[in-house]
């Protein structure tokens, strides 16, 4: 049943452990002969081979080989992350290649093997910070970014959090200056400059917290917000959908499923102006459209019997 879906398919993706899917006998080497067409990814954990390549990968442990984790976590106290960065990214990383595969063929008339690895993906996305090391010898970590960027978290007097991320700009250290009523800070040799500012990051910081806490978040943010310094409340996922902005941009949206009725989600993350993006179709419920693709590939009724007899297929889900 693989084979013959692979014959028609246009792409095909694995993410088993280098080997298992020529053990299984759906290899890049063997369905590439059936199909020349196929864009056939594989996503492993640490490269299709080498001393690292038969380990389990998982998210996390991808995060902490490449790097990633040490710029999000204090070492001396290190945490894992409440996300799953590293399978994200290289899902991302590989849609990126089985469409630059897709647009080759379009030239070659040829398909290929496209590979990846959340080692590799999420080395490529933490590149800036590579680059800082190759050129200071000394491995950044969660302050570096923070100190040079000039991105600073505070409470405020009603305990509610928020950030400012002053970057380069003078216009913005101005601004930051005049709404907490420090003009002299503008000629104090502390904080006068950028590379001040970073030199005396905690000593700011420090400053700015004290400041901080005399007001609520919202009178800050009106102020910081009126004087265009880059800042924003530190939302909670909660806080996040009830966002004014979040709302007018409709990234909550819903989709009718059969078996749950109205569902909850969240919309694309990017708009195309002459083909724009719908839902049409809620995700199949397990076994769904089993019988529909078997029939397409011309499976006869008593094949198909035959097959969910053997365990096959099961019956379809009525709640998944």
């Amino acid at each position: 049943i693989l084979l013959d879906l692979i014959d028609s398919a246009d792409v095909v993706i694995e993410n088993h452990r280098p080997g298992i899917a020529e053990q299984m006998g759906f290899g890049y080497q063997a369905v590439r002969m059936r199909n020349p067409r196929l864009i056939y990814c594989s996503i492993t954990g640490f490269g299709e081979d080498g001393p690292y390549s038969q380990r389990p990968g998982y998210d996390t442990v991808g995060q902490a080989l490449s790097g990633l984790l040490s710029l999000l976590t204090n070492l001396k106290q290190p945490e894992p992350m409440g996300i799953s960065l590293s399978d994200h990214i290289t899902g991302i990383y590989a849609c990126c290649a089985i469409l630059s595969g897709l647009m080759a063929r379009t030239a070659t008339g040829e398909g290929q093997l496209v590979t990846t690895s959340l080692l590799q993906a999420t080395m490529h996305l933490i590149g800036e910070n590579a680059a800082h090391y190759f050129h200071s010898k000394e491995p950044p970590v969660r302050q570096t970014r923070v100190r040079q960027a000039q991105v600073f978290a505070f409470q405020a007097g009603d305990d509610l959090p928020f950030i400012i991320h002053l970057s380069s700009p003078a216009k913005f250290w101005q601004g930051l200056v005049k709404a907490v009523g420090r003009p002299q800070w503008l000629e104090d040799s502390r904080f006068a400059t950028r590379t001040a500012r970073q030199r005396n990051y905690e000593e700011l910081l420090s400053e700015l917290q004290t400041i901080f806490r005399t007001a609520p978040r919202d009178r800050w943010l009106y102020e910081l917000g009126r004087l265009d310094v880059p800042s924003a409340p530190l939302n909670t996922i909660g806080d996040a959908f009830d966002d004014p902005q979040v709302n007018h941009l409709g990234i909550r949206m819903s989709y009718d499923h059969p078996v749950r009725g109205t569902v909850p989600g969240v919309a694309p993350g990017f708009a195309l102006s002459q083909t724009p993006l719908a839902v049409t179709l809620a995700p199949p419920i397990l076994g769904e459209h089993t019988l529909k693709i078997l029939q397409d590939l011309d499976f006869s009724p008593e094949q198909l019997e035959a097959f969910q007899a053997a365990g096959v297929f099961g019956a379809q889900e009525s709640d998944n």
